[in-house]
């Protein structure tokens, strides 16, 4: 997206909000540049051990009614993709997010009282999850999506509160401080991003009770925050709101136009494939969820209830059609099998400077066992096809660049997704930025959208910005 010359309280708010692809999970979920995949915290349960009970407790079948609704709440907003660092305790906080100006480290959530939430009330907690003012009425950085959570209703931020103080076990630990450079390290500039921004409108009654387009809307617009990293966003960087999920750079990765755009968006998705997307990360033909949104899927989505995965499933597919500039053909429409590759009917050649080698010659060493000498996956699709599939088919290439760097691994009910990454193994770099970006043009001239004359620099870039 094109950036305007900006202030630089503006360029500073960018680089957090720019650049959080952690936000939603998006949010996309969290994305972390790692050389693998690291193992996901477990989603979150009502069966962790609680601290003392309060005071005043309420009757066993209401509390236990609360509890149980606190903790799907917690699952629908995917609190813990970013509250908790690669292989580290759920809610414990420690993970980095890193923006041009220093990293912003996540929080502990837990209910220890020197280390987490654990001296909060109730209206200091629902000040920082919808109004991004934390206890000693600091202001939040917006990496944490309080303005997707500010249409929450009050009974279920209640449920969430008393989830956290009564079902979550309470963790001793301190994540480091944020450190940001000036200005971004004043957080009370944050007063003035957060009076020209849009938030969403505190919704009423029992969420529980909508109808299904309500119900709908209020898990896309406020539990699953997904217009944080699929809404573009305006000079200040508040969500453009006329161009609801009409795309978005998360930094490194893309957040794709899923507006109701045939041949922009998702339009030729049915609802019960978006529901199969949602739930499994995969939808055979279409589409395999990585990064940001992998981790969405993992940590939130896939547990959602049938019946809110096809309310979010409809509000989503009538979100008004939003053509892109830039994408002009479905995705997924993109590619065919390929006949006898000529890789595999010529003679062999001796090649003895490995730099030397061109783009099939790079896929028949790294991608072929999985992907099939001709592209089309294995038979079950655990290794995908690379036609019909929505991220060769962009004519964006950051997606499949960042698949390739850093590989999928992503675990639901349906089973595991896995592909190693092959930006590096440990200290020792496995294809070099020149490599991946042949490998990216032949896929993509091959199998997708046209060969998009992606550079080493591209790639380099890439590599860097996570």
């Amino acid at each position: 997206m094109p950036k305007p010359s900006l202030p630089r309280f503006c360029k500073s708010i960018y680089a957090l909000l720019g650049t959080s692809a952690l936000v939603g999970a998006v949010a996309i979920g969290s994305a972390h540049a790692q050389d693998t995949a690291p193992t996901a915290p477990a989603a979150p349960t009502a069966t962790t051990p609680a601290p003392a009970a309060a005071s005043t407790p309420a009757p066993v079948e209401d509390a236990a009614a609360l509890q149980e609704r606190g903790a799907y709440i917690a699952t629908a907003a995917d609190c813990v993709a970013c509250h908790t660092k690669p292989g580290g305790t759920p809610f414990a906080g420690g993970l980095k997010i890193s923006t041009p100006m220093g990293d912003v480290i996540s929080t502990n959530i837990t209910p220890d009282p020197q280390n987490g939430i654990g001296k909060y009330t109730e209206q200091e907690f629902d000040q920082a999850v919808r109004h991004g003012v934390r206890r000693d009425g600091a202001y939040l950085y917006p990496v944490m999506p309080y303005v997707s959570y500010a249409g929450m209703t009050d009974q279920d931020v209640h449920a969430l509160y008393a989830w956290f103080m009564h079902s979550v076990k309470p963790v001793a630990t301190q994540p480091k401080p944020t450190e940001l450079t000036f200005p971004a390290n004043v957080r009370s500039a944050m007063a003035a991003w957060n009076f020209v921004t849009t938030k969403e409108q505190p919704e009423t009654g029992d969420s529980a009770t909508y109808d299904t387009q309500r119900r709908g809307r209020y898990l896309a617009t406020a539990l699953e925050h997904c217009g944080t990293c699929h809404t573009p966003r305006n000079f200040m960087l508040s969500e453009k709101q006329d161009h609801y999920l009409a795309g978005g750079s998360l930094g490194a990765w893309y957040a794709p136009n899923v507006t109701s755009s045939k041949t922009s968006g998702i339009g030729n998705w049915t609802e019960d494939g978006l529901v199969t997307y949602l739930r499994t990360g995969r939808l055979t033909g279409h589409a395999q969820a990585a990064g940001p949104m992998g981790e969405a899927v993992e940590h939130s989505t896939s547990h959602l209830t049938d019946k809110d995965l096809h309310a979010l499933a409809a509000y989503v597919l009538q979100v008004p059609a939003m053509e892109d500039d830039l994408e002009h053909q479905a995705r997924e429409s993109f590619g065919k099998a390929v006949e006898n590759p000529d890789i595999r009917t010529k003679e062999p050649t001796r090649i003895d400077d490995l730099s030397e080698m061109d783009g099939p010659h790079i896929y028949d060493a790294n991608c072929s066992a999985c992907h099939g000498h001709n592209g089309a996956g294995t038979v079950d699709q655990y290794a995908p096809s690379l036609f019909a599939n929505t991220t060769v088919g962009s004519v964006r290439p950051d997606n499949l660049i960042m698949t390739i760097l850093h590989g999928v691994n992503r675990k639901t009910q349906d089973g595991h997704a896995g592909m190693p990454g092959f930006g590096s193994t440990s200290d020792v770099q496995r294809l070099s930025d020149a490599e991946i970006a042949k490998l990216v043009n032949y896929l993509m001239a091959t199998y997708g959208s046209g060969d998009q004359h992606v550079t080493a620099e591209k790639v380099g870039e890439l590599r860097k910005a996570q």
